[in-house]
């Protein structure tokens, strides 16, 4: 009997010895992440910064190690973020569920469920087709062409929209050459495509994102206007430039497993031939989404694009176009839980005072080493401003680090101008972690992509996106403009 109790109690905790060793095998990155958390809040509070700036210096160092490793589900990130803050005193209960809740939430909301309307009534087939048909069949062509008509349209639809529009096109062409079990590198490829797409165009025009009113804004104060023309000719080459190296580097990273996509172009002209003309309720559908891109370009500074999203999606259903069971199932709700706990993030950086802290010491930094005014000085504020932005939202990273830099710029006696408009370039650089912009997360929802992904493809991309402004634009080409 005793032996037999002895086995049992043995068994026991070889059982809760293979637990733990399984549970921190699996758990090492979310226990790195907290460690390091933990640490941070642990430690003297540095001079300059409040104790709740400090504790949301931890918590941004939590959640950017669990973004690169996926430590844990990152919906679940999210959610840690709101936690986080009622259990750190940094805002009350009441407070946080407001910060998780604004009009980019809306809009990735909205934007989702008018990408599922569309692929019910298959009119991503045809803006599949049509860019086919220009682009060609083989996939380094077709990923050019993608990439050309994101960047293009990002520029002047913004680049939600354009992500909204392009990501049934890449799922579609996914599907149709076998699946994403079957060619993943594929999938990878034309999603990036698509997101980074959207970065380098989303930077040339000042319709392409709310980051660039922003700072047409804030340069008014220094009694500095810039025009739709003269932002163009001043950003539009960076986008030229980078739209053959994104492709480039892209298929490079991920070698697809195909090379001609000339069966999924029969197969969309199949399936477009046997659904016959289309119906009323799809064009009913591309009417109403042709509208919501209108009131995008034209009502969202009143309305709001998350506003005129949620309308939008609200009138799918009305219209009986789609019904709330197919959203359900077809939304990736998980998306925009982690959006919304970004944009939270965002405002807890910004109300605690750690993000001017952090931008004030890189500054000081940059200062000590002999970064004073001029080109080295634009360099050190683009790269502090394309470092944060992926950690919090492009428009917020403008709209706390743009007065900031503005002013340093000024005491320096170096052009506002080319600082203001370097940080709006440099708050585009969203490539490296899923929450940096609206395109990034949209074209995560379908689980092609894992968060490394974006480290793995973006990570060149950025510091290359940093020479070509830093030297191309402010070294060279702002200089023959006269700007400098």
């Amino acid at each position: 009997m005793k032996a037999h109790a002895e086995q049992q109690v043995a068994g026991l905790e070889s059982k809760s010895q293979s637990f733990l060793a399984q549970f921190f095998s699996e758990r090492k990155w979310f226990l790195l992440a907290a460690a390091v958390a933990a640490a941070i809040c642990l430690m003297p509070t540095p001079e300059g910064l409040s104790v709740q700036g400090k504790y949301a210096v931890g918590l941004m160092a939590f959640v950017v190690i669990c973004f690169f490793t996926e430590a844990i589900p990152l919906p679940a990130v999210a959610l840690i973020i709101g936690s986080y803050q009622v259990v750190m005193g940094l805002s009350s209960f009441r407070d946080v569920p407001k910060t998780f809740m604004n009009d980019a939430v809306g809009f990735i909301m909205g934007a989702l469920m008018i990408g599922a309307m569309l692929v019910k009534h298959n009119i991503h087939n045809k803006i599949a087709l049509a860019i086919l048909n220009v682009a060609g069949t083989k996939v380094n062509r077709v990923v050019l062409g993608i990439t050309t008509f994101c960047a293009f349209s990002a520029g002047f639809i913004s680049e939600h929209a354009t992500a909204t529009i392009m990501l049934p096109v890449g799922m579609g062409i996914v599907s149709l050459s076998g699946g994403i079990n079957k060619v993943p590198r594929l999938g990878k490829l034309l999603m990036l495509a698509i997101a980074y797409g959207c970065v380098i165009g989303g930077l040339a025009s000042p319709s392409g994102g709310a980051r660039n009113a922003l700072m047409i804004g804030f340069l008014y104060k220094y009694d500095i206007s810039i025009s739709y023309g003269q932002w163009l000719l001043m950003c539009m080459p960076f986008t030229i430039i980078m739209i053959p190296f994104v492709t480039f580097w892209l298929t490079k990273v991920f070698k697809p497993e195909v090379t001609d996509l000339s069966k999924a172009v029969e197969e969309i002209k199949k399936e477009m031939a046997s659904a016959g003309p289309m119906t009323a309720q799809a064009k009913m559908a591309l009417v109403l989404f042709l509208t919501v891109l209108v009131l995008w370009i034209t009502a969202s500074e009143h309305l709001g694009l998350g506003n005129i999203a949620i309308m939008g999606a609200v009138l799918a259903m009305i219209l009986g176009l789609v019904d709330w069971k197919y959203l359900q199932e077809q939304t990736q709700w998980g998306v925009v839980l982690l959006y919304a706990g970004a944009i939270s993030m965002g405002a807890m950086l910004a109300s605690t005072g750690a993000a001017m802290w952090l931008a004030q010491n890189f500054l000081a930094l940059a200062s000590a080493l002999g970064i004073k005014s001029g080109l080295p000085l634009l360099a050190a504020t683009t790269a502090i401003t394309a470092i944060t932005t992926n950690t919090m939202a492009d428009g917020p990273t403008v709209a706390v680090l743009g007065p900031i830099l503005l002013q340093v710029a000024d005491l320096a006696k170096t052009s506002p101008f080319a600082i203001g408009i370097s940080t709006s370039l440099g708050a585009a650089f969203a490539y490296l972690l899923i929450i940096g912009t609206p395109a990034n997360a949209i074209v995560y929802g379908p689980g092609y992509l894992k968060a490394s992904d974006y480290l793995k493809a973006g990570s060149v991309l950025f510091l290359v996106s940093l020479v070509l402004v830093i030297f191309g634009l402010a070294g060279f080409w702002w200089k023959i403009l006269g700007i400098w």
